[in-house]
């Protein structure tokens, strides 16, 4: 009994120190929904942008490029036509593009971008040669934002208002590459997306995330969990409470193993972004969905 006792001693001064190490961003969370709480009766669940006065005798450029002011936030730098960008605080052409393994050629692909965010990735897939481009995202502004950069670069691509858990064969159909970046520290429920992914690629998935290393055990399979979410952004200034998992990457290969992914690789390591590889176990040519079946009833 004695040892016992000493032993949830222990436990208990270590659960209190894990408790002051998130006390900073939960005072942050709680705020925050204490200054959402205080308007939410009045509060919409996607921002509005402010109309164009001028909407009926602008150009196309001028109406784009007041569509793409108005955007009270853009996550991803990205190109609108040639040589107007949007402002964006990541610039994926530096950031990213060098580093995530996009292949050149996607000549008759089926593709699909998870966390699509604006569509850098749909839009250079689409580029690339890409047949039909799907892209999915969590968030209605984003999608919103998308179909802003859809419609000034004349594109195909489609993003669709869903989340990953949601994807299936009988409503997106099947897919020869799958873009899964930037998403998986951002689910409470990882291998369950995992597995949705599996069941709709028939090719590749190119996988990237934050990890996060310990020299002690690199080799080892580990997570850390993030209760209260992170602060994010270059400087830390912003605070985002969906990122919850960070993985370090033996955890994120094994997981993808778990779930029946082969030819596991890795594309780029620290001091990169991590990126790897994995291949469907069963490798089909993609299809669209049966739309006789009425998928979407």
């Amino acid at each position: 009994m004695r040892l016992f006792k000493q032993s949830n001693k222990l436990d208990n001064s270590k659960v209190q120190k894990l408790q002051d190490s998130w006390k900073e961003i939960k005072q942050v969370k709680e705020s925050k929904s204490s200054d959402f709480r205080k308007v939410a009766s009045s509060s919409v669940l996607v921002e509005p942008v402010e109309n164009n006065p001028s909407f009926a005798t602008d150009t196309i450029e001028e109406g784009i490029k007041y569509r793409v002011q108005a955007e009270p936030y853009w996550f991803q730098k990205i190109e609108i036509f040639p040589g107007y960008y949007s402002p964006g605080w990541s610039d994926p052409i530096t950031e990213k593009l060098p580093f995530f393994g996009l292949p050149e050629d996607l000549s008759g692909l089926r593709v699909l971008d998870i966390g699509c965010a604006e569509g850098f990735f749909s839009f250079e897939a689409e580029k690339r040669g890409a047949r039909e481009v799907i892209g999915i995202d969590s968030f209605s502004d984003s999608v919103r934002r998308f179909n802003i950069v859809k419609e000034a670069r004349q594109s195909n691509a489609t993003a669709f208002l869903t989340n990953v858990y949601e994807l299936n064969p009988s409503k997106f159909g099947t897919f020869d590459l799958v873009l899964f970046y930037g998403v998986f520290y951002h689910l409470k429920h990882p291998q369950l997306a995992l597995e949705r992914i599996k069941s709709v690629c028939k090719g590749d998935l190119l996988f990237q995330t934050h990890i996060c290393e310990e020299a002690s055990i690199k080799d080892e399979p580990w997570a850390k969990y993030h209760p209260h979410g992170m602060l994010s952004g270059k400087n830390n200034e912003l605070y985002d409470p969906t990122i919850f998992w960070l993985f370090n990457s033996a955890c994120c290969i094994a997981m993808l193993e778990g779930v029946g992914f082969e030819n596991i690789s890795i594309v780029s390591d620290v001091p990169n972004p991590f990126v790897a590889r994995a291949s469907s176990p069963v490798r089909e040519k993609s299809e669209p969905p049966d739309q006789t079946e009425s998928p979407w009833c």
